[in-house]
């Protein structure tokens, strides 16, 4: 139901002003996309009331407020829609019908609910507001069909439910963020282990609270209560069954599954419950902002969890992988964008980018002359070759360095490795070989300098072909074996999506968690608190 109200245009909810003490009226701001389009609507001749039929007919009205009041399951607060404000208005207007008072009211019930539907349908935060490494278009709600379609429907929560997206990754997290609501009024996870670190042997009552806070969490099977008969029920043994809940928790949380509660383990086990709710919460907002982009064939980069996937058309998993991405300082952080990859380049070069030359290979040369020779690198200037040896790199600083070039040629030693998947865009990123291998065995990968570095990369080489050539194998042997640069053009452009989530509903039903690796969460977070 939700992508027939999207809008071609740019349209978004925006807040209204303070309250009028004289009348209650909402003052509007200059522009005001859902006052504005309900005033339209109202204005057209024998347009049905949405809300207020009557004096004793505010049953649609009641059915609206129950939704809003709602709003915390989709991680939105009502006081955005002002629901306790519309309930005093509507309880007024209850007691002392009056036609005035009517419109009025039905105006601020329309605003509220264009507002929370626009929210719903494209986020409450414009992503591209956030930081410039944000560049995410969600699609835009149509005002005026929202009217329409209110005025049309018997209802009215069929019409708000189905505001919500439809797919599965959102059903499934707004679930998760229900059940974690629930845990937070039923006291959360229980008491945080104190210790710095455990392990499989150990003996103590710090075990007893992992033990508790891991079935609290779903990790660990409930044990039976022997607190009548133990002699000790505070004392519980790190044993076989606990080790395999710490792994299962530091799966689901992006650690090294070793079944170890090590300091970093109990960092992420400690955390308490309402951050993690929160952050599940954030993420619902990611999910609205790609609302009917997740789905069929395409490759996603998930940055937090340091992984890309290849889906197929019927958008399932076919092939996953260990990804490096773009370290934390900020301009080298990996960016959020969509694209097409359109063609695959064997044996690349890689023109080394003018910050590098300036922030790391200046530096290099000037500690070591034979740097360049031995990384097989050439140095241009104005395109013309330069023997480096006839340049003066003491002499040289990051200002004065900007008329020289590097290319680094095609070999084992290159950075980008023997193949990378090319989806020209702004920020020029890409997907890469590494000749890095090492660095995929950490668990937290953020070590490039913005592009996205794939583990198995001839894997994914393999699947892309596959549908165009009929033994992908052989060309890419044959092509590597010549030694030059060698572009391969895709039949089938496959849409990609470098996406930034920490909190999510895997495929098997399992909540998710990932760190917040650019502090992203607490940008996202700022703006909607300042717009709630």
């Amino acid at each position: 139901m939700t992508l027939g109200l999207l809008a071609a245009g740019p349209v978004h909810a925006t807040m209204v002003g303070a309250a009028d003490p004289a009348g209650g009226a909402a003052l509007q701001s200059a522009y005001d996309p859902p006052g504005a389009a309900f005033d339209l609507y109202a204005s057209t001749p024998g347009a049905p009331a949405l809300w207020v039929r009557g004096p004793g007919d505010v049953s649609r009205a009641e059915a609206l407020l129950t939704r809003l009041e709602d709003a915390p399951t989709h991680g939105l607060s009502p006081s955005r829609y002002d629901v306790e404000g519309l309930r005093d208005r509507l309880a007024a207007f209850a007691a002392m019908p009056e036609e005035g008072a009517a419109r009025a009211l039905e105006r601020a019930l329309s605003v509220a609910y264009l507002r929370y539907a626009g929210d719903l349908v494209s986020g409450m935060v414009d992503p591209k507001a956030l930081e410039r490494r944000v560049n995410v278009d969600p699609a835009r709600a149509d005002l005026d069909e929202l009217l329409r379609r209110a005025a049309r429907t018997g209802d009215v929560e069929l019409l708000l439910d189905g505001l919500a997206p439809a797919n599965l990754r959102y059903r499934h997290l707004r679930a998760a963020v229900m059940r974690l609501t629930d845990q937070v009024r039923r006291g959360g996870w229980g008491e945080p282990v104190r210790s710095s670190s455990l392990t499989p042997g150990d003996s103590s009552a710090d075990i007893a609270t992992l033990r508790r806070r891991l079935m609290a969490m779903g990790d660990l099977a409930p044990e039976p209560d022997l607190s009548g008969v133990s002699p000790d029920p505070d004392i519980a043994a790190y044993d076989e069954r606990l080790m395999g809940a710490v792994a299962a928790f530091q799966k689901r949380h992006g650690l090294t599954a070793d079944g170890i509660a090590g300091p970093a383990t109990l960092r992420a086990l400690n955390a308490p419950i309402q951050m993690r709710l929160a952050q599940a919460m954030l993420n619902l907002e990611r999910l609205r902002w790609r609302q009917g982009q997740l789905h069929g064939r395409r490759i996603e980069v998930n940055q937090p969890d340091f992984r890309m996937t290849v889906y197929d058309d019927a958008s399932a998993p076919v092939h996953d992988a260990r990804v490096v991405i773009g370290q934390t300082e900020r301009r080298l952080q990996t960016p959020e964008f969509d694209d097409h990859m359109s063609y695959l380049v064997l044996n690349p070069t890689w023109t080394v980018p003018k910050s590098i030359i300036r922030r790391e290979i200046l530096a290099d040369m000037q500690k070591d002359p034979t740097f360049l020779d031995r990384n097989d690198m050439i140095l241009l200037r104005g395109g013309k070759k330069v023997d480096p040896a006839t340049v003066d790199w003491q002499a040289l600083t990051p200002e004065t360095v900007a008329p020289y070039s590097v290319v680094q040629r095609p070999g084992p030693g290159n950075a980008l490795g023997n193949v990378k998947f090319m989806f020209p865009n702004g920020y020029n990123v890409y997907l890469h070989d590494t000749p890095s291998k090492h660095l995929f065995a950490s668990s937290s990968r953020a070590f490039s300098h913005g592009c996205v570095r794939v583990e198995r990369p001839f894997a994914l080489a393999w699947l892309l072909l596959s549908d165009q050539v009929e033994d992908p194998g052989t060309l890419i042997d044959e092509t590597l074996a010549h030694g030059r640069e060698t572009n391969v053009p895709l039949d089938r452009p496959i849409p990609i999506t470098l996406l930034y989530m920490t909190a999510w509903v895997d495929e098997a039903g399992v909540l998710n968690f990932r760190e917040d690796v650019y502090k992203r969460d607490e940008i996202l977070a700022r703006a909607m608190q300042a717009n709630s």
